[in-house]
């Protein structure tokens, strides 16, 4: 009786999740993040791998890879997710970028170490705690682009379009 009466509000809520504009708005919100991060940190990237070194998580090395080129990654990121080309791909490795993050702050935390987060560059300091709660947002924001199959006011479903299009006349 009362999965009966939950079942109109778990399907209406399944409808919502699926709906072509909140996969934009999402995808829009979740790149955008992602660009503002990266952009914001191409400008430093010494300072940016010295505050990834003093987390003293990774190798010395790897932490000078990961501070030279996360940067990168993430405009590329916030690129592809705008632009709707290899959303469920782009939304992938953002999961997994957000993940280390998690990781990275978590330990930091555990160890006592109250640092600030290097996430937004010196557009937006924060301290690591409060940037927890935006990585939980964003890791929702890509999971619902993930499990989305729609393509709306995507670039990447426009040129497979094209590209198909093409191929039949040629034949």
């Amino acid at each position: 009786m009362v999965g009966q009466s939950l079942s109109p509000y778990l399907r209406r809520t399944g409808q919502t999740l699926r709906h072509r504009y909140l996969t934009l708005a999402t995808r829009v919100a979740l790149g955008g993040i992602f660009i503002f991060a990266g952009v914001a940190k191409l400008g430093q990237l010494p300072e940016f791998a010295s505050l990834v070194r003093a987390y003293d998580i990774l190798p010395h090395s790897l932490a000078q890879i990961y501070g030279y080129t996360l940067p990168a990654v993430e405009v590329a990121i916030g690129v592809l997710l705008i632009a709707g080309i290899f959303s469920r791909f782009s939304a992938s490795v953002s999961i997994l970028a957000t993940i280390s993050f998690v990781i990275a702050k978590s330990v930091a935390l555990s160890r006592g170490m109250h640092l600030t987060c290097p996430c937004f560059g010196q557009a937006a300091v924060m301290l690591s705690s409060q940037t927890l709660v935006l990585d939980f947002v964003m890791l929702a924001l890509a999971v619902q682009i993930i499990f989305h199959r729609g393509e709306f006011l995507a670039l990447g479903a426009w040129l497979s379009q094209k590209a198909a299009e093409l191929e039949q006349e040629e034949e």
